[in-house]
């Protein structure tokens, strides 16, 4: 007989590369092509497109900036979250509600 696997969800950060459980991870998605914003937080997970998945450690959404992660996460090459808009991501996801 099998062992029982778990049904919850478990998701990779694209900061620290950790596994951890989605609940505890923020998802971010590419914005719509006319949009001035870098990456929109998404709160509710289920704002449509495709999604990544950071640690609400600011540590991790700098990592995730330095390693160019945003682009091959969202899959998008050419997409890059800005330094200078690092400061605005960083608060965002910090004070998201769980």
């Amino acid at each position: 007989m099998a062992p029982l696997t778990s049904t919850v969800p478990v998701r990779t950060c694209i900061g620290c590369r950790r596994r951890d459980l989605a609940s505890s991870l923020v998802r971010v998605v590419r914005p719509a092509p006319d949009s001035t914003q870098t990456v929109v937080v998404d709160v509710s997970r289920t704002l449509p497109g495709r999604g990544a998945w950071l640690h609400r450690d600011p540590d991790c959404v700098s990592a995730a900036v330095r390693r160019k992660a945003f682009g091959p996460a969202l899959r998008d090459r050419g997409f890059t979250v800005a330094p200078d808009d690092l400061a605005d991501l960083i608060v965002e996801i910090t004070e998201t509600i769980p």
